[in-house]
């Protein structure tokens, strides 16, 4: 009897997915510990509604990769759909969007904007 999916596509399809929401996690965490980091550097407080806006960011990251791999679903009959293309592509692209953020965070930390507080006490200060 013949298999409609063969069961090691099954499985690469199923790992290569569960390897995109992984990587995906770890962008967002490897940002979330960027901002952190950033916020101390500046002298800016870490407001926990931040750390709650990295959950909903996870959920509807989680969402854009499911539907990416529904799409892929659909493919997995087809003997030329090899592996999970749409479920790679939306997980690069949000790896990209995180690496973006993490490289804004680097450039607010070398900016001297957060020096701007620092120098105007040290001016009044100095006048008084």
């Amino acid at each position: 009897m013949e298999t409609i999916v063969p069961l090691n596509k099954l499985y690469l399809f199923v790992g290569v997915f569960l390897a995109v929401c992984i990587l995906v996690i770890a962008a967002i965490m490897l940002d979330l510990w960027d901002g952190v980091h950033t916020a101390k550097k500046t002298h800016q407080r870490v407001h926990s509604h931040k750390l709650r806006v990295t959950i909903a960011k996870m959920s509807e990251y989680w969402r854009f990769i499911m539907i990416g791999f529904l799409v892929d679903c659909l493919g997995i009959f087809f003997s030329f759909y090899i592996m999970p293309f749409v479920a790679v592509l939306f997980g690069a692209g949000l790896i990209v969007v995180e690496a973006k953020s993490m490289f804004e965070h680097a450039n607010r930390r070398k900016s001297h904007m957060s020096d701007v507080p620092k120098i105007l006490n040290d001016i009044i200060g100095k006048g008084a």
